[in-house]
């Protein structure tokens, strides 16, 4: 399991508007999960992603941060290094 360092949050911070707050069970893998069980638990993030206000906000945080693990922004950590390779430096 990795530790994911999060700054504090401050007045008026996105964060406080995610769609997530207090639901991170399905935004992070349990150790040992398995492609069936990957699968159904982001499609729940994924759908929490959708309707969220700061979904772009939240993307553009976990790419600057390069964050691995977990769903950030509506992408997994696949489809975040997909979107890197196809961004202009």
């Amino acid at each position: 399991m990795s530790i994911i360092p999060v700054e504090p949050l401050r007045e008026g911070d996105w964060r406080e508007h995610a769609r997530c707050a207090g639901h991170y069970e399905p935004f992070f893998a349990p150790f040992g999960e398995r492609p069936p069980s990957r699968d159904r638990r982001e499609q729940v993030a994924k759908a929490l992603c959708r309707q969220c206000p700061v979904a772009a906000e939240c993307l553009q945080w976990a790419l600057l941060t390069e964050q691995r693990d977990g769903i950030w922004g509506g992408l997994n950590e696949y489809e975040r290094r997909q979107l890197k390779r196809r961004r202009p430096t």
